[in-house]
């Protein structure tokens, strides 16, 4: 095999593998967004009294987790309104965790398969032989399949990850959507508007999405 053929195959591998690792970093990213294990630590929480619940939750999440930062800065936040805007503010910030990278694996895909061929297409010009085309090719495709199938794997996470902390906030905040159905139904009943305190605007919104 001639210097070049050699060259060109190293090339080929070294490009693929790249994609490929690239691609693998979005579902690593996905799962490191939270700290653990959300609907367990949902359900434990279900067991406790609505206004124990995020103390608990401060209590059992990993130092600097998104979940312990949700629990301490709820807790700490002055009232209701400002309560659930701190919720909102940290479910914003972990659907940018959970969508960041989220265009690497088709991104990467395309580009092993065209550096596949751009890399064939060498091969050929360069009298490598059908060998080193081959090999180009199936480098390139293995990269792409690779980086396709990171892409999946960081979709289906990522949906995990959504209802996993849905399920989280519906149950530690719960506390709050009842102080806010609490806060509709008295400003409903006083007519005059005289005594009614600033409720909040809304509960915390979920980080639904559906996946792609």
């Amino acid at each position: 095999m001639s210097a070049v053929a050699v060259l060109l195959s190293a090339l080929s591998i070294a490009s693929s593998a790249a994609c490929a690792a690239i691609s693998w970093k979005h579902p690593a990213q996905v799962a490191r967004a939270t700290g653990g294990d959300l609907m367990s630590l949902a359900r434990s929480l279900r067991a406790l009294p609505g206004e124990a619940r995020l103390a608990e939750l401060a209590r059992r999440s990993p130092p600097e987790s998104w979940e312990r930062r949700l629990a301490l800065e709820v807790m700490a936040a002055a009232d209701p309104r400002a309560k659930i805007a701190a919720a909102n503010e940290l479910l914003a910030e972990i659907e940018q965790r959970l969508d960041a990278g989220a265009g690497w694996p088709r991104a990467a895909a395309r580009l092993s398969a065209l550096a596949a061929l751009l890399l064939a297409t060498l091969s050929y010009l360069a009298q490598a032989g059908p060998s080193v085309i081959a090999l180009v090719l199936g480098a390139g495709g293995a990269g792409a399949i690779a980086s396709a199938a990171a892409g999946r794997a960081g979709r289906a996470a990522a949906a995990r990850g959504r209802e996993a902390i849905d399920a989280l906030v519906r149950v530690a905040l719960e506390s709050l959507d009842d102080a806010d159905s609490a806060g509709r139904a008295d400003s409903a009943g006083n007519v005059d508007g005289a005594g009614g305190s600033g409720r909040p605007s809304g509960s915390p919104r979920r980080s639904r999405r559906a996946p792609r």
